[in-house]
């Protein structure tokens, strides 16, 4: 019974993300078509990516969760630091998610909200949105990565997972460096992070 409940919560946690990853995919793809390779993005896909980040959070403590809980091996301990890592994640980036959607829209355009801006030069928020895309989930895909062995579809979620990984360091990297290679951030966090979400969403269903 517990194993089904896992299984049932990681299947559509995964769903979620699924979704909620094809919305921002498509919303990149649409601003570069339009606008370009501009950094920072518009008002409106930073407002509508703020969204989507702060609804996909939950869905990944899910995700990992039920991930622990479907994997009760010898490699357990795996899955239960993955949980860890990933609650450290949501901590730093809703932080910076929820001050987006609730300060900085009620404060307008105070230049005391500079270093608050979530794409700004210097801001704090944005290290935050760092520190936890780019290093705690990072770990965390490590970390679980080990507990998918064998072929087909497991095989895959684990090689995404360490793909995932290493597109995560590279923008934090980037980011402490100032180097450009911080654009592997839209690798790892678009299409490979939607990718685990569907393949994943194929195991939890395989599983139940």
């Amino acid at each position: 019974m517990k194993n089904n409940i896992a299984q049932q919560l990681g299947f559509w946690s995964s769903v979620n993300i699924a979704v909620l990853g094809v919305i921002y995919l498509l919303l990149l793809i649409i601003n570069f078509s339009t606008q370009g390779f501009t950094f920072p993005p518009s008002q409106f896909v930073q407002l509508s990516g703020g969204i989507i980040t702060f609804l996909t959070i939950p869905g990944l403590i899910v995700q990992y969760t039920a991930i622990r809980y479907t994997n009760d091996g010898e490699n357990k301990i795996l899955g239960s630091l993955g949980i860890i890592f990933i609650t450290l994640f949501a901590a730093t980036v809703s932080i910076n998610r929820f001050v987006q959607l609730t300060v900085i829209q009620q404060g307008g355009s105070s230049p005391d909200l500079a270093r608050f801006l979530p794409y700004a030069t210097g801001s704090v928020m944005f290290a935050l949105e760092m520190l936890g895309w780019g290093f705690f989930s990072s770990l965390a895909a490590l970390l679980v990565a080990p507990l998918f062995h064998g072929s087909g579809v497991k095989n895959t979620i684990r090689w995404l997972f360490v793909a995932y990984a290493l597109f995560s360091f590279m923008a934090v990297i980037g980011y402490a460096t100032e180097l450009p290679i911080t654009a592997a951030a839209f690798i790892a966090w678009g299409p490979i992070l939607t990718a685990l979400a569907v393949l994943l969403a194929v195991y939890f269903r395989k599983e139940n």
